[in-house]
């Protein structure tokens, strides 16, 4: 680990060569495919090279097979995620703009919202989109951001004050909109 810490590319590709197999074989068997096991070693890898200076315990193959273990709990929660809220969809989506004035109005929309996601302070963006794009449950994102869940509960609540603010010309009355706008389950 010493060597791995002190940047040595040889001690790396050591370890590759040593550990990559089993932690691919490991990975397959917590994931849905073996292409997705191996981007998920490759994932650990390189988290593992670049936070080198953090690590202080364990072996460098512990250290990857626990990163590599984190990464497909990970994946599996974001896929139970998005399984969850596909169930919540309707089977037949509505329909999209069909004319070029709904075009042109919904790709305005799509720049306006873009914008106003940006606009907010990047602690509330980071919980924003972890949350609603990336459906992680405000207890991951509170381990991944390093902070309280509480603390992601008030800045998601405050980035949707924000938007609900600056899109409030494209927005319904609060009375259409689905309770699961409203809400997160996580």
């Amino acid at each position: 680990m010493n060597r791995i810490r002190a940047g040595d590319p040889e001690a790396l590709r050591l370890l590759l060569e040593e550990t990559w197999a089993p932690l691919v074989r490991y990975l397959t068997a917590r994931m849905d495919s073996p292409e997705d096991a191996q981007d998920a070693a490759q994932e650990a890898f390189v988290r593992l090279w670049e936070h080198r200076e953090r690590w202080t315990e364990g072996t460098p193959r512990a250290v990857l097979f626990r990163i590599g273990r984190n990464l497909a709990l990970d994946r599996g929660r974001r896929l139970d995620v998005r399984r969850r809220w596909a169930g919540r969809v309707r089977a037949e989506p509505p329909p999209g703009p069909t004319t070029p004035e709904e075009m042109y109005r919904a790709g305005e929309l799509e720049r306006e919202v873009s914008l106003a996601v940006q606009a907010l302070p990047e602690r509330r963006r980071d919980v924003f989109e972890l949350v609603r794009y990336e459906g992680l449950a405000y207890r991951e994102v509170a381990r991944v951001l390093g902070v309280s869940v509480q603390t992601v509960a008030n800045q998601m609540s405050l980035a949707l004050r924000d938007l609900r603010a600056r899109l409030a010309t494209h927005l319904p009355d609060a009375g259409e909109m689905p309770d699961d706008a409203r809400s997160n389950d996580g």
